[in-house]
């Protein structure tokens, strides 16, 4: 089932969407960037391109096109890797990529209305990789939105760039099939709206709480936060108990460069149940002294094994949390970025 006020055209494999909506920093005669989506059987990854690029030496964020494309195979996915690549295939800095989200809008989320996120990823994200026994089942002609921002605060520039993600999968022709799972995502701020927030100086936190949609077990979870971040947690808010707690490894500026994977594979995963309250929150501390507009964002992702799979609810068409989140990963504002307000370019990884 799809939202009545959501299209049914499709950009297929090399065919840009929004024409134009990517020339605000592009040469007048430069290539428009496309959406390349390609199964590298040798490998047994699904690739997924998005280019080509021009990125000047310290040049500001820039939100690139929304892409709809199709699976073009029945298969599981095992996790996913982001690269950037110049058009000599050099690699370039991943300090380039600010987010890239992949989508799948058929399916709704576990902890709210909005489309499932089956992929986040910002510049601290290192592959994420699940054993072969487990995967997320995907088939031939499912719908993937593809949403992402890059800039270069280095001082060398690129041109010609591609952002790869890389999907490793097993074929729903394999003799023996892994345990189906599906990811899951939650935010600080409410699930449809800018994910960005206002960072006052010292100490705050922010949390959002939720029920999930069905029951299951959480076999790992991981989370993005901002400069000054200092802990992500997820609580089970009825038990009273921590389920994981994640603390940034910042760099010598105070930029975050990694977050810790919580893993719970060895203990069968971490139960949850719709009837209790589950609680996010994310931790910071400004030592600027100065409010930061649109400085922190705390999200977490993770991956479950619903205990009847049949159960996940479908999208609902007439949800508005739904139509407000199709109408901000469209128009490029599910995230939002301090850095780009007047240039109405928001993101941020969700």
């Amino acid at each position: 089932m799809r939202p009545r006020v959501l299209t049914r055209s499709l950009v297929l494999l090399s065919l840009a969407v929004f024409p134009g909506a990517a020339r605000a920093q592009s040469a007048p005669m430069a290539r428009p960037v496309e959406l390349r989506v390609r199964m590298d059987a040798e490998r047994r990854e699904l690739v997924m391109e998005i280019g080509p690029v021009e990125l000047p030496a310290e040049s500001e964020h820039r939100q690139l096109p929304p892409f709809h494309a199709v699976v073009p195979m029945d298969a599981w996915l095992h996790g996913y890797r982001v690269e950037m690549v110049d058009g000599d295939g050099n690699p370039v800095p991943r300090s380039t990529i600010h987010h890239v989200n992949v989508i799948s809008p058929g399916q709704r989320e576990l902890f709210s209305q909005i489309m499932l996120r089956v992929a986040a990823v910002g510049q601290e994200t290192g592959p994420v990789a699940m054993p072969r026994m487990f995967g997320y089942r995907v088939r031939r002609g499912q719908e993937l939105i593809v949403t992402s921002m890059v800039h270069n605060p280095t001082e060398t520039s690129y041109h010609d760039v591609w952002l790869r993600v890389h999907f490793p999968y097993t074929p729903s022709s394999a003799v023996v099939r892994p345990v189906s799972v599906l990811p899951f995502y939650m935010d600080v701020m409410p699930p449809a709206s800018m994910h960005s927030y206002d960072l006052p100086p010292g100490r705050s936190s922010r949390t959002w709480e939720a029920r999930p949609a069905v029951a299951g077990r959480i076999l790992a979870v991981g989370g993005h936060m901002h400069q000054y971040g200092t802990a992500l947690r997820l609580e089970d808010a009825t038990a009273g108990t921590v389920i994981w707690e994640g603390h940034p490894v910042v760099d010598a500026q105070g930029e975050v460069v990694s977050m810790p994977l919580g893993r719970f594979l060895w203990t069968l995963g971490v139960p949850v149940r719709p009837d209790h309250l589950y609680r996010l929150t994310a931790e910071y501390d400004n030592t600027s002294g100065e409010t930061i507009p649109g400085g922190a964002m705390g999200a977490l992702g993770g991956v479950i094994v619903p205990d009847d799979p049949a159960s996940w609810p479908v999208v609902d068409p007439d949800s508005p949390e739904l139509k407000l989140d199709w109408r901000l990963v469209h128009t490029g504002n599910q995230g939002g970025h301090a850095h780009d307000h007047a240039h109405m370019h928001h993101g941020g990884s969700q």
